[in-house]
């Protein structure tokens, strides 16, 4: 008996912490200057973001920490010399991956 409530308490936690504001963010309005110094959302999170993205184009369900790095890596590369591009440009320019 006393298993069931010990199962609920961290579930109970984890929505607790949840915002309730929660924001939604447009990717395609993000330009590369706010993708560098994560003034709309951390870029670790974009950095995640856009490797979903890139691996749902090509059907990869695999999230491999090392992709994660090299696409965020090739993305601020691009964005370094390309301040007012969009993120999704730098995507499509870094990773072939079409709008």
């Amino acid at each position: 008996m006393k298993a069931v409530p010990m199962t609920i308490i961290p579930l109970l936690a984890i929505l607790a912490a949840t915002d309730a504001s929660a924001q939604r963010v447009d990717v395609a309005k993000i330009t590369c200057k706010q993708f560098l110094i994560g003034s709309i959302i951390r870029r670790d999170y974009l950095a995640l973001w856009l490797s979903g993205y890139y691996n749902g184009t090509r059907n990869d369900t695999v999230v491999a920490t090392d992709t994660v790095q090299k696409i965020a890596g090739k993305v601020g590369t691009y964005c370094e010399a390309n301040l007012d591009a969009t993120l999704m440009d730098a995507i499509q320019s870094e990773l072939g991956v079409n709008k």
